[in-house]
């Protein structure tokens, strides 16, 4: 006989089971029923509404100290003497120097995939520089305007192949790069990233990638005026 109630007594707390599962009850056991939700999706604007020279200001000179990102590389432009109506022309791609791209340090050593680190001053074989100043304003110039690209060029435009375009560095002024070329491609994959002078032949050293070239630290910024790609490194182009 208990063996029957036990069985009958089985039989209903499963029935009731089942009762409450079928009758769509909002819980069971504590647990509320997974319900079909809209999650809705954002998407980040890459727009920054201002000119790319009044971004770059505003990042520089930034009342807060972890704001100032691009502050050695405001100095180097008012040092070097360069016409900042450069960087309010429409129609052109800006390389931006992150403050690590300028002076970068591993200890007390100046690394050499920095400004002040790759080109050295005084006699051979030279010392790393500690500011602009240790160089003729001239040189800075140039570089900076190798780092300003004629047209726009932005993830929307730019293939994994690699696509040579024209700087505003003079022709021939640069021995490596007499045509004054910088290269762009992307890595097609979920994260997008922008690869500056990578293509086969490249000379710019990336020791932990099978390719060479610079990966944008930040990419596909975009101004009124044309995209900003932000960089960590010293950007070069050479080839072997």
């Amino acid at each position: 006989m208990k063996a029957i109630k036990y069985k009958l007594l089985y039989y209903s707390i499963c029935g009731c089971i089942l009762a409450m599962t079928f009758a769509g009850c909002r819980k069971l056991f504590g647990l509320e029923n997974q319900k079909n939700v809209d999650h809705p999706t954002t998407t980040i604007d890459p727009h920054i509404y201002k000119n790319a020279w009044t971004y770059l200001k505003e990042r520089a000179l930034g009342s807060s100290p972890n704001d100032t990102i691009f502050k050695r590389f405001y100095q180097g432009i008012i040092y070097s003497g360069i016409d900042t109506n450069e960087y309010t022309k429409p129609g052109r791609t800006f390389i931006f120097y992150h403050n690590d791209a300028i002076l970068r340090k591993s200890g007390t050593t100046t690394t050499t995939d920095c400004y002040f680190g790759k080109y050295k001053v005084g006699p051979a074989p030279g010392v790393a520089a500690t500011k602009w100043e240790d160089y003729p304003p001239l040189q800075v110039k140039n570089h900076l305007l190798s780092l300003i690209v004629e047209g726009e060029h932005t993830f929307e435009n730019i293939t994994p192949d690699p696509e040579f375009d024209k700087t505003l560095m003079p022709l021939g002024y640069d021995p490596l790069n007499p045509e004054s070329l910088i290269a762009f491609r992307v890595i097609n994959d979920r994260d997008s990233r922008l690869r500056i002078n990578d293509f086969p032949g490249s000379d710019y050293p990336t020791p932990n990638l099978a390719t060479p070239g610079l990966q944008a630290r930040t990419a596909g910024i975009l101004s009124t005026n044309g995209p900003i790609h932000v960089v960590d490194r010293v950007v070069f182009f050479q080839k072997h």
